[in-house]
């Protein structure tokens, strides 16, 4: 296999504008009738209309023809006010983390200077209790009402955004929850529990660079495993232990300066705990749409693993013999490391397995 790295263009990602619209995602995906919209790769349905918007346009995003990137867009009769609901497959999917990497989407630009944050909360969705992050901001793109919603369903994440001028919040805040109410989970792919972080300032520190340490063969283990565990299943032989989480609950938050724009790092702050499976203890939210990279630390071989994380794939970059310093993460993006092996993640639970001078290998 031809050598991989992780390209200078993910730096270049940070500063780039949104994507401007594609042609509407193929129909394989995304199936409309006259009431529900059906998307089959994670078996769930929203409706037509909403209140006072109706769909109007299908796009798909990166991985075109592979269903893992796309959104499906409404809007009101006069255009005033917009909704999207973005169904993407993440290998790092996290309400939690997905509400902050969104909200500094948000609030770090230069077009909304006076961007007000009203408060996050937790929603129903499809009839769950419990299981939606939810955002609302005020003074967005001057003055608009702006609210967003994030579910993880199996491994699936759905962000849902609603805006329109303030003057019409209460018409906004109808578009949200007939969204939220209408979404329809009709397969085996359910929604998890809302996991929101609360992350404060980072107290001012810094640390020396670690050195590059030896990988082993873990490190494809825990890139393709959910960052958020997994729950007990039954089997006919009485079910199995639930796979724990590598993500706590205990987190602060800095900004990074990356080339001419700040970007959000969370830095675990609770005591280590020692899961097999490793622990997250940074991560670095480069991009509002599943882009991280994520710092494990494995107690058992003391050894940190570097992951950049993105849409259904996962490469695995270093291993190190202490934490990262900011500075060192930071450099990445400049000066790129090479990638020691890729995992690409499937809808349908398989994986598919890249190392250097080696076949792929499907799981």
């Amino acid at each position: 296999m031809r050598g991989m790295f992780l390209l200078a263009a993910l730096a270049l990602g940070l500063a780039a504008p949104a994507p401007a619209a594609d042609p509407p995602a193929p129909k394989e995906f995304w199936t409309v009738s006259d009431q529900r919209l059906s998307f089959k790769p994670a078996q769930l349905s929203a409706p037509r209309r909403a209140a006072g918007v109706e769909y109007f346009e299908s796009t798909e995003f990166s991985h075109k023809g592979e269903g893992v990137d796309s959104a499906i867009k409404y809007r009101s009769a006069d255009q005033k006010i917009f909704a999207t609901l973005y169904v993407y497959y993440p290998s790092f999917a996290h309400s939690g983390v997905q509400a902050i990497a969104t909200d500094q989407a948000i609030r770090g630009g230069t077009r909304s200077p006076g961007i007000r944050p009203l408060g996050t909360g937790v929603a129903s969705a499809g009839g769950k209790p419990g299981v939606a992050v939810t955002a609302d901001y005020d003074h967005y793109l001057g003055d608009n009402h702006t609210k967003a919603a994030f579910i993880k369903a199996g491994r699936w994440m759905l962000k849902l955004r609603v805006t329109g001028p303030e003057s019409r919040s209460a018409e906004v805040d109808s578009v949200m929850a007939a969204l939220l109410g209408g979404l329809r989970f009709e397969g085996q792919v359910q929604p998890r529990p809302a996991a929101p972080l609360s992350a404060g300032e980072c107290k001012p520190a810094d640390r020396p660079d670690a050195a590059v340490a030896a990988g082993g063969g873990e490190a494809a283990i825990i890139a393709m495993a959910d960052a958020t565990g997994e729950p007990a299943v039954r089997t006919a032989r009485g079910g199995h232990k639930a796979v724990p989480a590598r993500i706590g609950r205990d987190w602060c938050r800095t900004l990074l300066q990356i080339g001419d724009q700040k970007t959000a790092v969370l830095q675990a702050t609770g005591r280590p705990g020692g899961r097999p499976g490793g622990e997250s203890v940074l991560l670095l939210l480069y991009s509002d749409s599943g882009g991280v990279l994520e710092v494990v630390r494995l107690p058992k071989e003391r050894k940190y693993l570097l992951l950049h994380h993105g849409i259904a794939e996962v490469n695995i970059l270093e291993s190190y013999d202490g934490l990262p310093s900011l500075a060192q993460i930071g450099r990445l993006f400049s000066n790129p490391t090479g990638i020691r092996a890729r995992v690409r993640l499937k809808p349908d639970g398989s994986s598919e397995v890249e190392l250097p001078g080696a076949p792929e290998n499907e799981s």
